[in-house]
């Protein structure tokens, strides 16, 4: 962001008992966040942890003086929070993005940590022996105009921006218990049906460059969008998207297999169909067909023939 040196900040971390409003309106302590929490052990796997966020708000963060770094515009409320059950050697945040983003992280103790650019636009903190309790994350943007795609890291590995967008398999999450919009436990015949959820597709990741199978293009994140616990075997599952825009459906079934779609239904929605579906854990997927472009919609889990996008 035009700041100067990048700066990796190390912190000194309490749990604030109740939720705050400091440095004119950072919002710190609370339960609410505009992409969503998760909670870590250290040694959680898998590592890292990744979250598709859009940066920016109309805040100037540069005018709160919170420290060295902490500069572009947020929201009130955190994009993202983190809490830490216990202590750790270090915990790492840092951002990819399709534009100029900042990072701000409120630790356990009430110090702020800030970074600008540490590699090219892409920002990053370091938390050397992190306390247990809640870190506060916002992704910042250089202009008040300005919202970028972006994806979230939370590693304890010596990752930075760049290092961790390789195009293999192997970068995408299967069997773990994190995604980026929750997950469900479903047995055949469940109701309501379909059962639905919102999502927003895409991350920075090129999954069409992985080769894992017919349709399976489109970027990604790390982890799953969404993560299906099918309790029993059943005759038919579908998945299916409805959104505003291009989106594609990447599905790691439970034995391993890859099952992909892009355009369905003479649409941009994309459908996945399993004939005798198995019981255990599919892994999903919703993709954007352009890179930096992230659509909102709905996914739909349903057992019904006659139910796909747009019906």
């Amino acid at each position: 962001m035009r700041f100067g040196l990048p700066l990796v900040v190390s912190l000194v971390l309490g749990l604030p008992s109740s939720p705050t409003l400091l440095s004119a309106q950072l919002e710190t302590g609370g339960s609410a966040s505009n992409f969503g929490s998760v909670t870590l052990a250290p040694g959680f796997s898998p590592d890292p942890r990744t979250v598709s966020v859009l940066s920016g708000g109309t805040l100037s963060v540069g005018e709160m003086e919170l420290g060295s770094g902490c500069v572009g515009f947020a929201t009130t409320q955190p994009d993202y929070i983190v809490n830490l059950s216990s202590e750790a050697d270090r915990l790492r945040f840092f951002v990819e993005g399709d534009g100029d983003t900042g990072l701000v992280v409120h630790g356990p103790a009430g110090s702020w940590a800030c970074n600008d650019d540490h590699t090219g636009l892409d920002p990053l903190v370091t938390v050397q022996g992190a306390l247990a309790g809640q870190y506060d994350v916002w992704v910042t943007s250089y202009s008040g105009e300005d919202h970028v795609p972006s994806t979230l890291h939370v590693t304890e590995l010596d990752l930075q921006p760049g290092s961790s967008s390789t195009s293999t398999a192997n970068d995408l999450a299967i069997g773990g218990d994190a995604a980026n919009f929750g997950q469900v436990t479903l047995a055949p015949g469940f109701s309501p049906d379909p059962y639905s959820v919102s999502i927003r597709s895409g991350g920075t990741l090129d999954i069409g460059a992985m080769e894992l199978g017919p349709g399976c293009l489109g970027s990604g994140t790390f982890q799953p969008d969404f993560i299906l616990q099918y309790a029993g075997d059943g005759d038919m599952l579908r998945l299916y998207v409805d959104g505003n825009g291009d989106t594609g459906l990447v599905v790691n079934a439970p034995d391993g297999s890859w099952h992909c779609n892009d355009d369905s239904y003479d649409g941009l929605d994309p459908t996945v169909t399993f004939q005798g579906a198995e019981s255990g854990q599919y892994d999903v997927w919703v993709t954007s067909y352009s890179e930096g472009e992230n659509v909102d919609g709905t996914l739909s889990i349903t057992e019904l023939e006659d139910r796909h996008p747009g019906g």
